[in-house]
């Protein structure tokens, strides 16, 4: 009953990860409402025989979370009593090298996993499980928010709202025709707005209307920085010096390329707590609080703030 274990089962089930050395699907071991073909049952990957000849018997040792994995009962039958070493070798043979690489990734196997000592696995397994319940759960965002305006044309067609917003630039101002730092809290902001409410995209190089400007005006102030990597650089670090949160997980940039200009794509995920903007960077003002709500985003304050906060993070 573990939620680390059950976190991990749940990225198998959404990464539509197999059973090891199997081709059943572990979505179809976890449904209730379906019987496995034969009998499955979770297996000791350093098998418990093999360990006593080591002298590890202490069973929270032996049946620790990262030693073990769901496996198709008559493979686990072939593999009762022998080493990692042995038995793999002969389980994957075969196996194509790209379906054995898909299951490494899947089970969480360090590479040359079977030659390593029984505490050194451990600790480099938990860390790649880890790196696959992360996997999982990303898709979640994935799915939820962009299976509907996954590309930048399906952006576009549906306009604003909610959930996506248009900047035509996040450092050059339009009508001072010059770099401006209060462009780029503008960014900000945005993006806190998204964090604070159901996440959503923001779309830069666009204009309010729809039309597609590209990010020239805003690269040229980036000197020679001036490119894709500059940019989402530029962007990253804003990002984080401006916001109460770090960005890595939650905020994602890419870019498209539509009409002969480049647009940058920044998906925000809704936060798991208030996030709040900082309107200058090392000033002394205080910080903000903004939500998306409808195709706007709006700062609250006093009661408002704390009101909204009480009912979303509840």
């Amino acid at each position: 009953k573990s939620p680390v274990l059950l976190a991990y089962w749940a990225a198998l089930n959404l990464l539509d990860a197999e059973v090891l050395f199997s081709e059943l699907k572990i979505r179809e071991l976890l449904d209730p409402g379906l019987t496995p073909p034969r009998s499955i049952e979770r297996h000791h990957l350093f098998p418990k025989a093999h360990l006593a000849t080591k002298g590890i018997r202490v069973r929270s040792q032996v049946n620790a979370i990262a030693n073990m994995a769901f496996l198709d009962w008559l493979e686990n039958a072939a593999v009762s009593f022998d080493s990692p070493a042995v038995y793999w070798p002969e389980m994957t043979a075969t196996m194509t090298p790209d379906r054995i690489k898909k299951h490494c990734r899947w089970h969480a196997l360090p590479v040359g996993w079977e030659h390593l000592d029984y505490t050194t696995f451990l600790d480099k397994r938990r860390v790649l499980i880890s790196q696959v319940v992360r996997d999982g759960f990303e898709r979640l965002w994935d799915t939820a928010k962009h299976d509907k305006l996954s590309t930048l044309a399906d952006l576009l067609a549906a306009g604003e709202s909610e959930t996506v917003e248009y900047k035509a630039t996040a450092r050059w101002n339009l009508h001072a025709r010059a770099a401006d730092k209060k462009m780029e809290y503008v960014i900000a902001k945005t993006v806190c707005g998204f964090l604070n409410a159901e996440g959503g995209t923001l779309l830069i190089g666009v204009a309010d209307n729809g039309t597609v400007r590209g990010l020239d005006e805003d690269m040229k102030t980036l000197g020679s920085r001036g490119n894709r990597d500059g940019y989402e650089l530029f962007l990253r670090q804003r990002l984080d010096n401006s916001l109460s949160v770090r960005t890595a997980g939650i905020v994602k940039i890419r870019f498209e390329h539509i009409a002969g200009n480049d647009v940058c794509v920044v998906a925000a995920a809704a936060a798991g707590k208030p996030v709040f903007a900082r309107p200058h960077e090392g000033g002394t003002l205080p910080n903000e609080f903004w939500v998306r709500t409808g195709n706007a985003t709006k700062q609250l304050h006093g009661d408002d703030m704390i009101d909204y906060q009480t009912t979303h993070w509840s």
